[in-house]
């Protein structure tokens, strides 16, 4: 009995350490303090599927072989009688933590509609998707492609692997597991659906995040942690060769799927999505701290001579965020271009710029 007593003391001792320590973080770690729930919500998955990302809602229905984010109230809508914009691309494509309304083909529809230029507008992706995938995917559904019709791929800039990893559908890097990234890989699922409804769980999780990789140190010594997701593409000083490797085989893989896109007679984009590190006043969303000292190529540069070389046209929007974020910090009303701590994924205002800067790529054609 008495054990049962100092049992349910201590639990009650605990609740209330939670509470107090959960109230504490949302005073001084706002920043945490929104609902950051991911869960995928099972429908009629042959047709249908909807997930929840940083708690948007989203919703996906099948078209052919491909998955296209709609909006859910309506049916997807293809005009036979309209040329249409098939978009391809990764997690940014799918509007991770974004409504369907904030992203950036949605943004570039209102925008065509504005301007009296009719076209159907499909977006598909995945997350993890690289130009491999989207190779795939656009050689299986060439049947469903019109003559002049626009294939836009968007490129990140962790779409640079070597060949082992793409084989393997590995996203990024086989990052070796120390034991604090053991035990938060473990607990993922649980995390993401119900633990971050916890403001100071989230901050738990996002300290432990950053003691599980190597911060500081030379770039030898911190290994994938200097660039992380950016190794090859920015040829972390370890990784040269490799990151070298990386660059031929998806210049080969453009160049095949732009020729393509030239015997079918569709016309070929490639939309270049900026990560936070490129710009100046975003450090603060580099909390693992990946330095661009460490690297032997400039991503940027490299994509644009690849681009350049062979003649293919692109949307690089970097321009347009840099001086975004040069006019609001001049005015004193700096805001972000990319979510919270989060070096890959534009936010809604981000997401705005990716569709202006696309408008003009994709009717600057000869």
């Amino acid at each position: 009995m008495k054990l049962l007593k100092n049992i349910t003391k201590l639990f009650f001792y605990l609740f209330f350490l939670f509470i107090f320590l959960e109230f504490l973080s949302i005073k001084l770690f706002s920043e945490y303090s929104k609902n950051q729930i991911f869960k995928r919500i099972s429908n009629n998955e042959s047709s249908s599927y909807s997930r929840v990302t940083r708690s948007q809602f989203q919703y996906y229905k099948k078209f052919n072989d491909m998955w296209i984010r709609s909006d859910m109230n309506n049916d997807i809508q293809y005009n036979e009688n309209q040329n249409s914009i098939w978009i391809f691309g990764d997690s940014v494509t799918n509007g991770y933590g974004l409504k369907y309304t904030d992203t950036y083909y949605h943004n570039l529809k209102n925008i065509l509609d504005i301007n009296k230029k009719n076209f159907n507008i499909f977006a598909t992706s995945e997350y993890n998707n690289n130009l491999i995938n989207v190779s795939n995917l656009i050689k299986k559904n060439k049947f469903v492609f019109k003559e002049n019709d626009i294939l836009v791929f968007q490129f990140n800039y962790n779409d640079i692997l070597p060949m082992s990893f793409i084989n393997e559908n590995n996203f990024l890097v086989k990052i070796k597991k120390n034991y604090f990234r053991k035990i938060v890989s473990k607990f993922d699922t649980l995390r993401f659906e119900y633990f971050h409804r916890s403001t100071f769980i989230r901050v738990l999780t996002h300290y432990a995040s950053i003691l599980s990789r190597k911060t500081n140190g030379t770039c030898e010594e911190r290994e994938l942690d200097a660039l992380g997701q950016y190794t090859y593409s920015y040829g972390s000083t370890k990784y040269k060769t490799k990151s070298i490797e990386a660059w031929n085989l998806f210049e080969n893989k453009l160049i095949e799927l732009n020729n393509i896109a030239q015997k079918d007679n569709f016309k070929f984009v490639v939309m270049i999505s900026p990560i936070s590190i490129q710009l100046t006043n975003h450090k603060k969303l580099n909390f693992h701290n990946y330095s661009f000292d460490c690297s032997t190529i400039d991503g940027r540069v490299k994509i644009l001579e690849i681009l350049n070389n062979n003649q293919i046209k692109y949307s690089d929007p970097l321009d347009l965020f840099l001086e975004t974020e040069k006019i609001d910090v001049k005015e004193n009303n700096f805001e972000p271009l990319f979510f919270e701590y989060d070096t890959n994924h534009p936010n809604a205002k981000g997401n705005l710029l990716l569709s202006l800067s696309l408008y003009k790529s994709i009717f600057n054609f000869d």
